[in-house]
């Protein structure tokens, strides 16, 4: 039987009942000595008991504290993710053959934020080129970037203005206490075996900037292994895969043909028609049914397919809905028409209007 501990009154009671038992005549009023005395000892004891079942707590990791799931995680080999930089591709224009420096810094017009050029890049004979940048600032909140930006020192021939090409990509904030707890439980639950199907996946989750990994063993013949990893906030950055494949080759004892690579994303737009109850405004049942749909389609993984009914229910489930209908799509959704491409559906607008 589970053991409670006993609360401040029922520990004073036990003292004063103690005290009442070994001498009859003694006073144990709310106003005597013998109650004050007690009071504070009962107090130190509700005390120890609340330690001890914080101790009990930290014994196992999903009840543990966040420093001591990081602590019990990291003795077993399982260390927490840092936080990644997002990266981007900058176009440059300017006089050919000029030159930018590795390490050059850029930033960004809207925002302020900083970006450094990871390699040293010389203009074309158009006059441009690309480079990859990586901003200063660590974290998913730099993602989706676009725009122009300013290079703080630009050389002899080179604009100062420069733009993303795209969108910046492949920002992670530190691990939630909550993967580091999944992947935790993981290595506990299916220990290592040497290059199972589980191991690849494990492998490639332990990379900072990896969110989740889809094993694909055998897609390209006998002996190749596919991995398609995605990052919290959509696909991970060039950089980031590369350095995946690296660590999962480095930890593989078995001899394997392994592909790493990021999904293809298809967004994926819906509208409906819906009847209000009273009280409620379109704009109001709008925004929660953004929500809603962002929820719904983020918690997709790559080639799972969109239901549409999945929209359907999201959508009568929202506050002040009587009655819906989806107009698009108009029937299921895959993620990806082409069997060799693995697409991953990723949340568009959500757009309501009011039935007739």
């Amino acid at each position: 039987m589970a053991f409670s501990a006993p609360n401040l009154e029922t520990i004073l009671a036990s003292i004063l009942r103690d005290i009442k038992a070994l001498n009859d005549e003694a006073d144990i009023g709310s106003d005597s000595d013998h109650y004050i005395r007690s009071a504070a000892v009962a107090a130190a004891i509700e005390g120890l008991y609340q330690k001890l079942a914080w101790l009990y707590r930290q014994i196992f990791p999903d009840t543990a504290d966040e420093e001591e799931l990081v602590h019990a995680a990291a003795i077993r080999g399982v260390p927490r993710k840092a936080p990644v930089a997002a990266t981007g591709l900058v176009g440059l224009k300017g006089v050919v053959d000029v030159e930018l420096l590795q390490g050059s810094t850029l930033t960004h017009v809207t925002t302020g934020e900083k970006f450094d050029s990871l390699a040293s890049a010389t203009l074309g004979t158009d006059g441009t080129i690309t480079v990859q940048a990586k901003a200063q600032t660590v974290g998913a909140s730099l993602n989706g970037l676009t725009g122009d930006l300013i290079l703080t020192s630009p050389p002899l021939g080179m604009d100062a203005t420069a733009s993303f090409v795209g969108v910046t990509t492949g920002g992670e904030d530190l691990e939630t206490p909550e993967s580091l707890l999944a992947r935790l439980l993981d290595i506990i639950q299916s220990p290592p075996a040497g290059g199972t199907i589980y191991d690849f996946k494990r492998w490639a989750k332990e990379v900072d900037g990896v969110a989740d990994a889809l094993v694909l063993p055998g897609c390209r013949g006998g002996g190749s292994i596919d991995l398609v990893i995605t990052a919290s906030t959509g696909n991970p950055s060039a950089e980031v895969i590369a350095r995946c494949k690296d660590h999962v080759l480095s930890l593989c004892s078995v001899i394997a043909d392994v592909w790493v690579y990021a999904s293809t994303i298809r967004v994926v737009d819906a509208a409906a028609l819906v009847e209000l109850a009273d009280g409620y405004t379109l704009d109001e049942v709008q925004a929660a049914a953004q929500t809603g749909y962002n929820a719904l389609l983020g918690a997709m993984k790559p080639r799972e397919t969109l239901k549409r009914s999945q929209i359907e229910a999201m959508i009568n489930n929202l506050a002040g809905v009587i009655d819906r209908s989806v107009t698009t799509p108009v029937g299921n959704v895959k993620a990806s028409d082409d069997p060799l491409l693995i697409g991953w559906i990723r949340p568009g607008i959500i757009t309501l209007g009011l039935m007739e």
